[in-house]
């Protein structure tokens, strides 16, 4: 189970709480996602869907494509934020001029 989600370290860090409540509440289980909860409510109208145009969650052996357009020059991040990828390491950083 891998995620790809492009955003600054503090759009990373305050998703990762978010992955983390997707293990606690059952979405996350091991290496599948247990479908049915990610419609699940968390509050706000936000679900656990991962349909952001930033980001995508992938199950074993699964792809999907990104495309994003910079508008602007600046740094930004990709990372996994799957509890613990971030923090071993499955992050970089994207500079656009």
């Amino acid at each position: 189970m891998h995620e790809f989600n492009v955003g600054t370290p503090d759009m990373h860090e305050a998703h990762q709480e978010e992955m983390m409540m997707m293990v606690e509440h059952g979405v996350i289980q091991g290496g599948k996602l247990n479908h049915d909860m990610m419609n699940m409510d968390m509050g706000n109208g936000h679900s656990m869907k991962h349909d952001d145009p930033n980001s995508v969650l992938l199950e074993p052996g699964q792809s999907k494509e990104v495309v994003w357009k910079f508008s602007d020059k600046g740094n930004i991040e990709f990372a996994c934020n799957v509890p613990g990828h971030y923090q071993a390491g499955m992050y970089g950083e994207i500079s656009f001029e």
